[in-house]
């Protein structure tokens, strides 16, 4: 029998040729994968060093799209386009192979055509490839082509001092807010590099002191009864980590939790003194009391793989409340993303159900409408259940209107209860439109979060800290503060909205929002998020689901701008946040006595692009400006530079109101819009007011850039 080996060798070519194609395909769809796109430029740059046909100029092609994809989402052409990163990445590379594979197939048609072949040789086209270059000039061609986006790729793509730089550069030293006096409570003490990571080489000694304070003149204590930790040595590994807090090889790794007991009442911070640094390093304020209300920290707001963040569902669990240290937490996946895979609903339900525990962990069920006409809205429920038929997207739902329809469904088939938070709302590609308020469930508003500060638009001036992508110029009506101008009725709260797996304490805003920082992600959506992730405190008397819901529910809370949780009270005629947090006096001109209480976290803060960080001889920075802020204009400025601090002031000038009107709408024609964005007709802009009613909210501006927002109480009057 006679084997046929040209009809072998014909298989096997034609074979080949297959799997080019398919390897090329893989290409071009990694080409706008954040972290896998590595995978298109050494396809591409293969393609060209190895092959020297058509197929070297397609693979030169997909590297140079890759490359220069990625050098443009890196350094910002997403908002001086105004695109969204993952559109834009995709127009750039995909679109640019796409573009040239049609350009070339045209070619290939042509060439069959007499016409082009004389406009080839009228351009000398033939004389140009025949064109004989010596062998060093080739090579050197050819190296430098390849070499071009291997180079452009590698500027944006590479930071050796995130992959290898995990040396100890502060302690991060968490406690309860509040505890019980003679009651034993954990404490968390964290090595962190400069990106805010915890440092897995950390291999320092730690003593324990107490600062403490009494808690009605903040004199300081000087006889106060405590088991503190006795000095402790950390054990860590030899080679740096960017993912400490993951080893599992019996040693500290940067990260050890310690169990304190203070029986003296009064305001106490943890000392802790690093022989590694040299430097003694503040807790969170501690209160402890006999009675009173807790105050529990958590994020409701965050993303993971499930949707377009970083890392697996369970990491970002148990990376808030063990790494993170918070007490609440909702996983919030946008719906239209989780329709992707037809089990990822319910493993995501499954999951966060058995990480709720009662009096240890509250964890959330929530997911996130996403309408970018609109504005975005995170719906949380405080029960083990949510919406399935439809779920929540934006594909199913297409107005909030729909999505007020399916939650009134819900709740009322169910029993559940549920609240929609409004965020980013002042960012060009998620502009809020008021409109659609709904006093049901939309209660509390995120005034912070990595994208920056919605409480005013980002060009007015007491928009200290800004938003990433703002409009190109100022518009009316998307901030909290014209919220309330408005009428509307929110109170203030933080979150993440983090999409680096890193919940309850982001590091994108360090050089840790490159790709290889683990978790790993598919996803254009960390590296612009350039400020650090916030916090919302609750006051609540136990840890569970439905009373950390209930008092969100009932804006018994304060927002921080990021991991710091500093203790806050706020009052006026001794009324404080909460309910319907509104007093009501006889007269308009009834004096209304403001009283702000203030313990400042120690820790250093983190801010723009800025991670925490320390100089020799460092202490904490315990200077601020607290504002009062009454109608959305700044009232009053008090200086502080104490770590606890009490102001007082009084406000005697008659309550008159406030509105957002037809002064601040747009008027096109003889019809009035809150702003060109929105598209809804507001039939009286004079009722976008507050009838009468003054709001007052504060916020603590620290020099160090925390900031830290509470209220408003809105104050009526009978006559």
């Amino acid at each position: 029998m006679n084997f046929d080996f040209k009809k072998k060798d014909q298989i096997i070519s034609i074979i080949l040729k297959v799997l080019r194609v398919i390897v090329y395909i893989l290409g071009v769809v990694s080409s706008f994968l954040f972290f896998f796109n590595f995978i298109a430029l050494t396809i591409g740059v293969v393609y060209f060093i190895v092959f020297k046909n058509k197929w070297r100029w397609h693979g030169l092609i997909l590297a140079l799209a890759t490359s220069l994809g990625t050098f443009a989402l890196n350094k910002g052409f997403d908002v001086i386009t105004g695109m969204y990163p993952l559109f834009l990445i995709f127009s750039l590379t995909i679109g640019t192979v796409c573009s040239y594979l049609i350009l070339f197939s045209i070619h290939k048609f042509l060439n069959k055509f007499e016409f082009y072949k004389d406009f080839k040789t009228t351009l000398n086209i033939k004389k140009i490839k025949q064109l004989k270059l010596n062998k060093v000039v080739r090579f050197t061609l050819l190296f430098c082509l390849a070499l071009t986006p291997i180079s452009i790729w590698s500027v944006v793509s590479l930071d050796f001092g995130v992959m290898f730089n995990n040396k100890t550069a502060l302690l991060w030293v968490h406690a309860p807010s509040t505890v019980q006096p003679d009651s034993p409570f954990t404490i968390t003490v964290q090595s962190w590099d400069r990106y805010e990571r915890v440092s897995a080489t950390y291999n320092g000694r730690v003593d324990f002191s107490l600062e403490s304070y009494n808690s009605t003149d903040f004199s300081s204590l000087s006889s106060v009864s405590a088991i503190l930790p006795i000095p402790f040595t950390f054990s860590g590994r030899k080679l740096p980590s960017d993912s400490a807090y993951l080893i599992n090889n019996e040693k500290d790794n940067g990260l050890h939790k310690f169990q304190v007991t203070i029986s003296t009442i009064g305001i106490h911070y943890i000392l802790v003194t690093d022989s590694f640094t040299g430097e003694t390093f503040y807790s969170n304020p501690i209160i402890v009391q006999n009675t009173g209300m807790n105050i529990y920290w958590g994020d409701i707001h965050s993303h993971s793989i499930y949707s377009d963040g970083s890392g697996t569902p369970d990491h970002s669990f148990f990376y808030a409340q063990e790494v993170a240290c918070l007490d609440f937490f909702a996983l919030t996946e946008h719906g239209e993303i989780m329709q992707m895979a037809s089990n990822w609903v319910q493993k995501y339900i499954t999951l966060t159900n058995t990480k709720n525990s009662p009096n240890q962990f509250v964890a959330f069920l929530g997911m996130e409408f996403t309408n970018h006409q609109t504005g975005h809205f995170t719906c949380i429920f405080d029960n083990d259940q949510l919406p399935q038929d439809p779920l929540i997207s934006y594909r199913l739902i297409g107005t909030p209107l729909e999505l007020w329809d399916l939650l009134d469904d819900f709740t009322t088939n169910t029993g559940s209860r549920a609240l929609a938070l409004p965020h980013h709302t002042v960012e060009e590609a998620f502009l809020q439109d008021w409109f659609y308020y709904n006093p049901k469930y939309v209660k509390i508003a995120e005034v912070t979060s990595t994208h920056g500060d919605s409480l005013y638009d980002p060009y007015h001036e007491l928009s200290y800290r800004g938003m990433y992508g703002p409009p190109p110029y100022p518009i009316n009506g998307c901030s909290i503060v014209d919220a309330l101008r408005m009428g509307l009725r929110l109170s203030l709260y933080a979150s993440s909205d983090g999409h680096d797996g890193h919940p309850g304490h982001t590091i994108a805003h360090t050089k840790a929002y490159i790709a290889h920082q683990r978790p790993y992600t598919y996803w254009w959506t960390r590296f612009d998020k350039p400020y650090p992730g916030g916090l919302t405190a609750v006051y609540a008397s136990d840890l569970t689901r439905s009373s950390i819901f209930s008092q969100l529910e009932n804006r018994f809370i304060y927002a921080n701008s990021d991991f710091g949780r500093p203790i806050v009270d706020f009052t006026i005629n001794g009324m404080g946040v909460g309910g319907n947090s509104t007093l009501t006096v006889a007269n308009t001109s009834i004096p209304r006595n403001i009283e702000i209480f203030i313990a400042q976290d120690g820790a250093p803060a983190s801010g723009y692009h800025t991670a925490a960080s320390i100089n020799a001889g460092w202490s904490p920075n315990w200077n601020a400006e607290v504002e009062i802020m009454k109608n959305g204009e700044l009232l009053q400025t008090f200086l502080i530079n104490t770590p606890l601090a009490r102001v007082y002031f009084t406000d005697t000038e008659l309550i008159t109101g406030t509105s957002y009107g037809r002064e601040s709408c747009i008027k096109i024609g003889d019809d009035y819009f809150i702003n060109e964005y929105s598209n809804n007709l507001i039939f009286n802009p004079d009722q976008l007011q507050t009838n009468g009613i003054d709001f007052y909210l504060i916020r603590i501006v620290g020099d160090n850039g925390r900031h830290t927002y509470i209220g408003p109480i809105w104050v009526e009057s009978l006559t």
